[in-house]
This record gives structure tokens, C-alpha cells and sequence, in this order.
């Protein structure tokens, strides 16, 4: 199961392209954008690992309990000896981890403290529903939680003796390792059945979008003008940039795209106006008819679903 680009980091990219000027979005992308980068790079690990032993591996693994709280999992390893339950953090500094009071602290280096959350709480959580899943399923074998240091700049301080807390060069030693630990318990079949269980338990909750900033840009924008530009003036099929001039052919299309990340894949003549800055009924219905959009509904109740390319019938 791969990994792919969080919703939500989709959802920051193309905010923070409508309102570039705000700092404080541009510094949650960032953040953001820097977790997943340390996913990646242990992805990439992984790639690099040769292992004869029959495996699989889940990427940004996601599971509801029955409490329905998701269990969102950065990296699952299975084999026929043991499973693996990664979590990847992407911290600089040095990191403690504080047995006694749970807490997780990170010193840099002018020497100012922040305590986060602590990883140990958040894979132990993990770890125990794991258990109770492969119980269920009637399968015996060992769940194994381990925390991923990504950054090159990441100091691992004081750490409980009984967790298994590394950076990413250490995931092939580390792995071995724990092969040499423990044998297998189940069959090749087995594994090929509780990957199949994984598979089809996998849940991923539909994307909760937080408010869009009053000021946030809407509608086609200028891809060359910055601070970030409406595009204006729809006619002979295109918009035209108020400040640079040039018109754009595929407006229409790229700004249906953003839509979609960041109000859903329905719309309505309504929205469709709201969204481009079109007035006129008909000119947004004769739009929305060339566009290749299922319908749902008739007249003013009538929605349209944005797939995921979106191509048109320019007449």
C-alpha cells in the first residue's frame, strides 16, 4: 500500500497559493509538508531493503476501532515472525523521552525547550488495538512499536529501555535485528490472509475541510502575477488577467481542480458563478454543458460532480 500526499497538505498547497501573503498558513504547510517529507524518506528506506522473507508493508494505514477513533498508522511491516508498527517523527534537536511523566521534550540548540506529545503514547495506542485485531483473527504473533527519527539534525536523548526509538539509517540494522529475535509463528498462507484482513478493514475517514480565510482568493487565478491575481472578463472562451492582460484557454479547468480540494467534488450553477465570478445564469450553464460533469438532480437542484480529470467541449 503506498503512500500518497495527505488531504490535507493538498488542502494547505492550494490555499496558500490563493493567499500567499499569509505567513502564518505558509508556516503550517511547512510544518506539514515537513512530516510528510519524513515519511517519505523512510519509504525510501524501505526501498532500499532487500529481504528474502516473504512480507508486506502499509503505508499511512488507517483502521477505525470500535469507539470509532481512527487509528492512523504512518507505516505497518508484517511477516511470517512478527509485525512492525512505525511511527515517524521529523524533529530537530535534542528529544527525551520522559518515562516518568509521559512527556516528549525537545531542547534545541539555543537551548529553549517544547514539549509534544509523546510518540510512545500515540504507538502503544497502536499497538494494543493491533493485538486485539490479530487475536480476533486467530493469529499469534508479536507486535513490535518502534519510533523513526527523520532528521539529520535529531539529537536521541534519554529513552525508556523498552521501546525501540532510532533514526531512519538505522531501519535495515534494526530490522535484522529483530529478525534474528524471533521465528516464525504462522504460515505463508496465514500472512497471505492477514494481509488480506488489513486490506479490507483499511478505513479512510473523508476529509474533515476546515474554514476557507475570508480573504482567500477565489475563482481562476493568474498563474504568473503575484500577489495572487483573480482572473476576470470571461469571454471568447477565456478569462483574462486584469493586470497582466493575458488570457488563459484552461482557466476553467485548473480552477475546477482547486474547487474540488477545497470545497468537495460537487457543485452548482450557484457555486459555479460564486466561485469564478460569473453573473449571468445562462452564460454559467452553457459553461457547466460543456464541461464533462455528471448531473445529479434536475433544474435548480440539479448538482455536478467533479471527477477527477476534467476536460471540455470548447464550442
Amino acid at each position: 500500500m503506498a503512500r500518497n500526499m495527505p488531504d490535507y497538505l493538498l488542502y494547505l498547497e492550494t490555499l496558500l497559493q490563493r493567499n500567499s501573503q499569509d505567513t502564518s498558513l505558509y508556516e503550517l504547510y511547512q510544518r506539514t509538508k515537513v512530516g510528510y517529507l519524513g515519511e517519505s524518506r523512510v519509504d525510501r528506506e524501505w526501498a532500499d531493503i532487500f529481504l528474502e522473507q516473504k512480507h508486506y508493508l502499509f503505508h499511512d494505514y488507517q483502521i477505525t476501532n470500535l469507539a470509532n477513533f481512527t487509528h492512523q498508522i504512518d507505516t505497518i511491516f508484517i511477516c511470517q515472525s512478527f509485525v512492525l508498527l512505525l511511527e515517524v517523527k521529523h524533529i530537530m534537536g535534542r528529544l527525551d523521552f520522559e518515562s516518568r511523566t509521559h512527556q516528549f521534550i525537545r531542547t534545541k540548540s539555543d537551548g529553549t525547550q517544547d514539549v509534544y506529545r509523546n510518540p510512545i503514547d500515540q504507538i502503544e495506542r497502536h499497538r494494543l488495538f493491533i493485538e486485539i485485531l490479530l487475536r480476533k483473527w486467530g493469529i499469534r504473533l508479536p507486535v513490535i512499536p518502534a519510533i523513526i527519527m527523520t532528521s539529520a539534525s535529531s539529537h536521541i536523548g534519554m529513552t525508556p529501555p523498552q521501546y525501540l526509538i532510532f533514526h531512519v539509517t538505522g531501519l535495515r540494522t534494526k530490522l535484522q535485528q529483530i529478525f534474528k529475535k524471533y521465528s516464525p509463528t504462522i504460515t505463508s498462507e496465514q500472512l497471505t490472509s492477514l494481509k488480506e484482513l488489513l486490506l479490507a478493514n483499511y478505513e479512510r475517514k473523508p476529509f474533515s475541510r476546515p474554514a476557507i480565510p475570508p480573504e482567500t482568493v477565489l475563482g481562476a487565478i493568474c498563474p504568473h502575477c503575484q500577489p495572487t491575481v483573480r482572473l476576470q472578463h470571461w469571454r471568447g472562451k477565456s478569462f483574462q488577467c486584469p493586470y497582466c492582460t493575458k488570457r488563459f484557454d484552461d482557466a476553467i479547468l485548473t480552477g475546477l481542480h482547486d474547487y474540488k480540494i477545497l470545497f468537495g467534488e460537487r457543485l452548482t450553477n450557484r457555486t459555479f458563478r460564486e466561485f469564478f465570478g460569473i453573473a449571468d445564469v445562462k452564460v454559467a450553464g452553457n459553461l457547466l454543458a460543456q464541461l464533462n460533469l455528471e448531473g445529479i438532480g434536475e433544474r435548480k437542484k440539479r448538482e455536478y460532480i467533479i471527477p477527477e480529470s476534467v476536460t471540455w467541449n470548447k464550442v
